[in-house]
């Protein structure tokens, strides 16, 4: 499943909620896609990620009544073609929580950014090993320009050089891919947290 048959089918599990609330959580679902799509992902991988849009859609609507027929929204000022049953109250979270939820947030990032930043540190310094191991060559050249005498010495260190930078890249690979994955599914969260919806 790609991109637009997701949404293409979360929006039709999602059309009995009023249009505002619906296309609010589509750009939600959009905003997801597009910042997986730009660390790399492919629209398969995001897809397995967010998991079955009926699913989310049976998670979005929650406990609220749901009516059996079919429903059409209206714009403002048009009258329905029949009265409705009045809709079900749609919980929302007070002024009061929402406060508190700041303040949890705030103090949260305050422990989980600067950890964050650390393990992309860590992150860094593994890329900057393996780049090193691959420009040991060029400066084992440089030396000998310099110099003009090659000792056997050099050219075993470069050989193991090259050898850590080989090992560093495979590192960083899955560790660049792991930080990007954990710092996606945070910011995720943070903004679900935000707007009231519930964790996954």
């Amino acid at each position: 499943m790609n991109k637009n048959e997701f949404l293409t089918s979360l929006h039709a599990h999602l059309s009995v909620l009023p249009p505002e609330e619906r296309n609010e959580l589509m750009n939600d679902y959009e905003t997801h896609f597009a910042f997986g799509l730009q660390n790399g992902k492919t629209e398969t991988e995001i897809v397995q990620e967010l998991g079955d849009p009926e699913e989310l859609a049976k998670e979005a609507i929650g406990e609220r009544r749901i009516p059996q027929e079919q429903v059409y929204w209206f714009a403002s000022g048009q009258q329905q073609p029949h009265p409705a049953s009045p809709p079900a109250a749609i919980k929302s979270r007070g002024s009061f929580a929402t406060v508190m939820v700041y303040i949890g947030l705030f103090f949260l990032n305050l422990i989980v950014v600067p950890s964050l930043i650390s393990l992309w540190g860590f992150g860094v310094s593994f890329v900057l090993m393996a780049v090193s191991g691959f420009l040991s060559p060029i400066a084992l050249l440089f030396d000998y320009y310099l110099h003009g005498v090659f000792f056997p010495a050099k050219g075993f260190a470069v050989i193991v050089l090259i050898g850590v930078g080989i090992l560093f890249t495979i590192i960083s690979r899955y560790t660049i891919k792991g930080l990007l994955e954990i710092s996606s599914r945070y910011l995720a969260w943070n903004i679900k947290t935000i707007k009231g919806g519930e964790k996954r």
